[in-house]
């Protein structure tokens, strides 16, 4: 379904006492868009698109050209996509923290309280007391500028994420315990807690929540008034959309899964202000459009002029720090620099400024070329979404611009399939592999490390076994007997310990048996227990995650601190090339979890 302006656009000028004016000069989604758009769909199977087209009209002041296109379903019952469905926009939200920062940095107020400004080159050490870092020189150096730009030499750790009783503060905390990849400002390393650490600058610096200063400074100012960082609240207002996943989707042993609704939303309220920084933000396609609109009005509000973000700080976040990729993908496009949220490259000769998000069930893609204008923004419901926001994208541009169409499609399509069979191309299990030093019953226990969720695997039995009351609880729960009844093949005889494990992006961990002590490791999620606590009905639930992509080393050396599970094949989460790790598997562990106790 395509909706556009300026139907739709002059009711909301109305609701708000007809004082946006707008121009309308041609269509920004045509009817070959709509067909594309509604084809892509179709071809990938995939759940909902919504898009917002913004244009700046040159010839008028605050005259905007806005159109929205909505498409497929938002919800499970069929509940169709509108552009005021509310997407999780995921690192989309990273700008709004940026943003943030920069409000900061030009609080005259905060300077006067604080006996000196806060800048962009201020030292973090300096300003949160709960900062640390494994390595001292590092920990003393890293600067604002570092954090938002992905230069710290701290690699994602995504999977030592999760909701804590001290929360952001805790967190911030542990990140001493984090092994460091590369040196400070040596490469370019994508982080999420960077933005989390710095989300606590308004809770140190003015006692305000980073949620309500948002709120008050970026929300209130522009009329995004459907945005929200509360699950909560999005939930009360029953416009969420539910985010789609390939449930017991596993590529290395050829099963793509099916699309399932993930109800209720992956993150429960209370659990997403860990997150709020660096992914938090739930908005809508019409909010996106007056967000975009304001970036391209260089910080002023669209239609009022009204400054909402000061024109230097919206210059100095998108202005190319780091390389976040050196080589272009494609001969279109241009190597990658990153600024404080933002990725700008060149298209075609024409500069783009932008950033894509993901959450469990949702792809996002907002976009903005400056000189030409224009602004577009593309929300999917779809965990596999990404190539289809992507071709959509770029054949909106190629319109606007007046570019000769690129089948992007098909140009993403076949890099999909190419990531298919690079993932299937593993090591086989040997036919006779080598037995573990240790008993498999022997590598149960609590194992720990400082800044992740503490890991208790559990051995399940070839037939039944008594087990501890820990474990035979574990391996009864719904989700659990799930993942273990994934169709998998190749792993059917491997001895198998599952624990589980709540971080950002996962539930559960499962370690399946390879040679020696080395197991093949995956990070799962599942809802199936989410959704029994909070009364949803037994069916419906999604298992993701269940290829395997990292390797666990168990390192036997004899009780507590001497055994423990070292984790490599970038369970880290680097990028670019990195320094090798040198020595035994402890010394050469991305993480390692020490056993805590007795056997």
């Amino acid at each position: 379904m395509l909706l556009q302006l300026p139907g739709l656009f002059s009711l909301l000028a109305a609701a708000n006492a007809l004082q946006y004016p707008l121009q309308k000069a041609g269509p920004l989604i045509t009817h070959d868009i709509d067909q594309f758009i509604n084809a892509e769909l179709s071809r990938w199977n995939s759940s909902g698109l919504s898009v917002a087209v913004v244009r700046r009209d040159t010839t008028e002041p605050g005259a905007w050209n806005i159109e929205f296109g909505s498409y497929g379903i938002a919800q499970v019952d069929g509940a169709p996509v509108t552009p005021d469905t509310l997407f999780a926009i995921a690192s989309n939200s990273k700008l709004f923290l940026s943003l943030s920062v920069g409000l900061l940095i030009k609080n005259e107020s905060l300077a006067v309280a604080r006996g000196e400004r806060l800048r962009w080159d201020t030292k973090i050490k300096s300003v949160i007391p709960e900062w640390g870092l494994m390595d001292e020189e590092m920990e003393r150096g890293v600067m604002i500028q570092d954090m938002l730009s992905h230069r710290t030499g701290i690699p994602r750790h995504d999977s030592s994420g999760f909701a804590r009783k001290g929360g952001v503060s805790e967190m911030i905390s542990t990140l001493r315990f984090l092994r460091p990849s590369a040196a400070l400002r040596e490469q370019h390393q994508y982080n999420n807690l960077m933005y989390e650490t710095l989300s606590h600058l308004p809770p140190t610096l003015l006692n305000q929540s980073f949620e309500s200063y948002i709120a008050e400074h970026l929300f209130a100012p522009l009329g995004m008034d459907a945005s929200t960082y509360s699950v909560a609240e999005a939930e009360a207002r029953g416009t969420l959309a539910h985010g789609f996943q390939w449930d017991m989707q596993d590529w290395l042993v050829g099963v793509n899964g099916t699309r399932t609704a993930t109800v209720p939303y992956f993150q429960r309220p209370g659990e997403e202000k860990i997150w709020a920084g660096a992914g938090g933000v739930l908005t809508s396609a019409r909010d996106l459009s007056t967000w975009v609109a304001m970036l391209l009005n260089n910080g002023r509000h669209p239609y009022t002029n009204e400054t909402v973000v000061p024109e230097d700080v919206v210059e100095h976040v998108a202005f190319g720090v780091s390389v976040a990729r050196g080589k272009a993908a494609f001969p279109e496009l241009s190597p990658t620099v990153y600024g404080c949220g933002q990725d700008r490259y060149s298209y075609r000769g024409h500069e783009i400024i932008e950033h894509a998000g993901s959450n469990p069930g949702f792809k996002t893609q907002v976009a903005r070329f400056p000189h030409g204008n224009l602004g577009i923004v593309v929300l999917s419901n779809d965990e596999s979404g990404s190539h289809i926001i992507q071709s959509v994208k770029w054949k909106i541009a190629d319109h606007v611009l007046g570019l000769a169409p690129i089948d992007w499609a098909n140009r993403y399509g076949a890099q999909l399939a190419d990531k298919i069979r690079k993932n299937q191309a593993v090591t086989p299990r040997p036919s006779s592999p080598v037995p573990p030093s240790a008993p498999f019953s022997a590598m149960e226990g609590t194992f720990a490390h400082g800044a992740y969720p503490a890991l208790r695997p559990c051995f399940v039995p070839a037939r039944p076994a008594p087990r501890s009351a820990a474990c035979t609880a574990l391996l009864s729960t719904p989700a659990v007997q799930r993942i273990l009844g994934a169709p998998a093949p190749a792993r059917d005889a491997a001895p198998t310990l599952i624990a589980a494990f709540k971080s950002f992006f996962a539930t559960h961990m499962r370690l399946t048996h390879f040679s020696g002590n080395i197991f093949n490791a995956s990070l799962i999620w599942a809802n199936g227990d989410a959704r029994a606590a909070e009364g949803f009905p037994a069916g419906g639930d999604v298992v993701v995650g269940l290829d395997e992509r990292y390797v666990a080393e168990w390192v036997g050396g004899g009780g507590e601190g001497e055994d423990g599970w070292a984790f490599s094949g970038d369970f880290w989460g680097k990028d670019g090339d990195v320094r090798p790790l040198e020595g035994g598997a402890r010394d050469t562990a991305e993480v390692w979890f020490g056993r805590v106790g007795a056997d």
